[in-house]
């Protein structure tokens, strides 16, 4: 009799991902969903004696899914595939009940390894798991964001000894009259801070954008541990760019290792208390869109407020595409 599992990922390409990690003949009955209440719905319906569980989704995410289950004593077995490999976050939902905690890309050997412990993987037949629903190369590029952004949170994390919350990153082809626009949005009307860093590789070529909102400069000094009375301009600089240097390094390290290439950075440039997103758009001319990745970093109890723009040139994307395989149509 077929196992009910429920995969639940806000990413398609997430879900086709955990569903070719399943050990091959496995005989199960899968169901599929895009947030935790959907599967609080599944669970409930019986569809999940086997829970795969994303954490950062919309409308409920996995936290709220775990604490849920608990606090109802749902029948199932929640095993955590999740980007966020943050130590607080791991110790958060064991805490809430997860059996076990695997980090995303998952590895097929590893999920076989959880599977099996727990007994639930019975006797193998030969039915093989497809996938179902096509992946768009936006989702697919989201989906190795939200990778790459959980490594540098998990970086940056070990550097200040902070929480850093994590939001659903935003993947869209943008012409330069609405890259503008989104800029201008992510700044929120106000001046801000911006380092600037060029990264090519692979074929693959773009511009990091980190931009830090004036008035946390006093909270970033308190969380790198910096004399406040010794807060200056250049010292400043020095201190968004210690940050930048965590994440923007984690971030495209971790980017290029899902595509298995290497990423050479130019030198930061920074820009500080610019309300003109035509200075930081200079280099990017032309009607052809822009591959723009949106991610936003909230960090340490003074809610310290990150932007991060990935803007990767139009010239890049048959590049990505061919390191995306037959993952995406």
């Amino acid at each position: 009799m077929p196992i009910p599992v429920i995969i639940c990922d806000d990413s398609s390409f997430a879900r086709k991902q955990v569903t070719r990690a399943l050990p091959s003949g496995w005989d199960v009955d899968l169901t599929f969903c895009a947030n935790g209440r959907e599967a609080v719905a599944a669970i409930e319906a019986g569809q999940g004696d086997i829970l795969l569980l994303d954490l950062t989704m919309p409308v409920m995410d996995g936290f709220e899914v775990l604490e849920y289950i608990r606090k109802q004593d749902l029948p199932t077995l929640p095993i955590v595939i999740s980007g966020d490999i943050q130590p607080e976050s791991y110790k958060r939902v064991m805490a809430l009940g997860a059996v076990a905690f695997i980090k995303k890309p998952v590895d097929p050997a590893e999920l076989t390894r959880v599977l099996d412990e727990f007994g639930v993987l019975g006797i193998l037949t030969e039915q093989e798991l497809q996938a179902t629903g096509q992946v768009t190369f936006t989702e697919w590029v989201q989906e190795i964001t939200n990778v790459a952004m959980g490594r540098a949170a998990d970086l940056l994390v070990r550097v200040v000894n902070e929480k850093v919350e994590l939001t659903i990153p935003h993947v869209s082809l943008l012409e330069r009259g609405e890259l503008e626009m989104t800029l201008n949005a992510t700044a929120h009307g106000d001046s801000f801070s911006c380092i600037t860093q060029g990264f090519i590789g692979g074929g693959i070529s773009g511009e990091n954008l980190l931009l830090f909102h004036d008035t946390d400069i006093r909270h970033v000094a308190e969380l790198l541990n910096f004399d406040l009375n010794h807060l200056e301009t250049s010292s400043e600089i020095e201190l968004y760019m210690d940050i930048a240097n965590v994440l923007v390094g984690a971030f495209l390290k971790g980017f290029a290792e899902q595509l298995d290439i290497c990423f050479s950075q130019g030198h930061p440039r920074i820009t500080i208390h610019s309300q003109d997103s035509a200075v930081i758009l200079a280099n990017h001319q032309g009607h052809e869109r822009i591959l723009t990745i949106e991610v936003n970093y909230v960090i340490g109890d003074n809610q310290i407020r990150c932007n991060q723009l990935v803007l990767i040139t139009p010239e890049s994307i048959a590049a990505l595409k061919l390191r995306s395989g037959e993952e995406i149509g």
